[in-house]
């Protein structure tokens, strides 16, 4: 039997992909903010409204400037979430000046088992329904 291409499933197919795609990216950037939404355990450091993030935790939430930068966001034809618009402290925290200890948030946020079963999660309830 040959293959014969419908127009209207590979429509629907992609409309649907674009849908998940942007379910997961919004899942993704609701976890980060959820993450970056809290003191940490660490040291209190004066002149910081909030305790430290410990090492290997997320970092703690301080001015919130990460925080508000926080977003997903349409790149053409896919989505995207991270820090747009990032304040410099966002980069600091990820790749530390020589005798500061890292922070990272985005490639600790990739490494998730937990980030990687919630975007699952969401992008499969929209092929589901």
């Amino acid at each position: 039997m040959p293959w014969t291409e419908n127009p209207q499933l590979r429509a629907m197919l992609l409309a649907r992909a674009a849908l998940a795609g942007q379910a997961g990216a919004q899942e993704a950037a609701a976890f980060l903010r959820e993450h970056l939404n809290q003191p940490g355990s660490g040291n209190k450091w004066p002149g910081l409204p909030n305790t430290s993030s410990a090492p290997g935790e997320y970092p703690a939430k301080q001015s919130g400037k990460l925080l508000d930068s926080i977003d997903a966001q349409p790149m053409g034809q896919f989505w995207a979430f991270g820090s747009f618009n990032a304040p410099p402290e966002a980069w600091g925290l990820e790749y530390p000046a020589p005798g500061h200890t890292a922070r990272p948030w985005l490639s600790k946020a990739l490494a998730d088992p937990d980030l990687r079963e919630r975007v699952m999660h969401a992008m499969w309830e929209v092929f589901r329904h």
